[in-house]
């Protein structure tokens, strides 16, 4: 789990996971090392609790691969069902990151 600043992609994510929890916000943010007041602020800063507008709904995508001198070599965020989060850089190792994914989708 970030300890840093989020973006609002990973807030939506820990907050996605935490409704799917059905746990309180308390108790998943305990149960995650997380302060309870961050999701707080992140469910006011984004309108948790209302209904979803269209504009978020997910929609298809094409992933296009990018020339390689365009290629940066920021790390990709993944957001895991269970809540946890992983950053991956452009050469990671695919069955080491396969094994942690199903180790942490477990948790």
């Amino acid at each position: 789990m970030a300890h840093g600043q989020w973006s609002e992609v990973e807030a939506r994510g820990v907050l996605a996971a935490w409704k799917r929890s059905g746990l309180s916000v308390e108790a998943y943010a305990r149960g995650r090392g997380l302060v309870p007041q961050r999701l707080h602020w992140w469910k006011r800063k984004l309108g948790i609790g209302v209904a979803v507008e269209a504009s978020e709904a997910l929609l298809p995508v094409r992933v296009v691969e990018a020339p390689t001198e365009s290629r940066r070599g920021e790390p990709v965020t993944v957001l895991l069902r269970s809540g946890h989060m992983l950053k991956v850089g452009r050469d990671f190792d695919e069955t080491a990151f396969a094994r942690v994914v199903a180790l942490l989708e477990r948790a």
